[in-house]
């Protein structure tokens, strides 16, 4: 019996070497889940922003917010930071990981037509994405519930 013991934990140990799970196919098997958490993740922030933009513009005689700041809201959260443009008419929003490392994405940058598609596409609007491999996606996220 004190020959099967070693024998047993040898066989157990290689068959565990043989059979653990190739990195490789377990991030592709996560990538779509994450893919989604991070859309999901990055579309309602993007869309919250912009959203608080246009209604700064309202009250501000056109004009856009020049910083996220600017609209008494932090430009850091605990898991992204958030950026914020405007020239004239035209604003961009970004959204980014702080850590990219494991996500699909990296960040969201999206603009005030984003309202309108939302408000067309039931709760959808285009944004351009980049991977952590800087891939460059354009993708529609969902603006998420409020």
């Amino acid at each position: 019996m004190t020959r099967a013991a070693p024998a047993a934990l040898s066989l157990l140990l290689l068959a565990a070497a043989c059979g653990g799970a190739d990195p490789a196919r377990g991030a592709a098997s996560a990538s779509p889940g994450a893919s989604r958490d991070d859309q999901r993740l990055l579309g309602r922030e993007l869309y919250e922003l912009i959203d608080r933009a246009a209604d700064f513009r309202a009250s501000h005689r056109g004009r856009y917010p020049a910083s996220v700041a600017q609209m008494g809201i932090d430009s850091l959260t605990p898991a992204t930071a958030r950026r914020l443009s405007s020239r004239g008419d035209t604003l961009t929003v970004t959204v980014e990981f702080r850590r990219p490392a494991g996500h699909a994405l990296a960040s969201c940058t999206g603009g005030a037509e984003a309202l309108e598609g939302a408000s067309l596409n039931t709760g959808r609007f285009p944004a351009s994405c980049i991977t952590p491999d800087g891939e460059v996606e354009p993708l529609e996220l969902d603006a998420g519930s409020r």
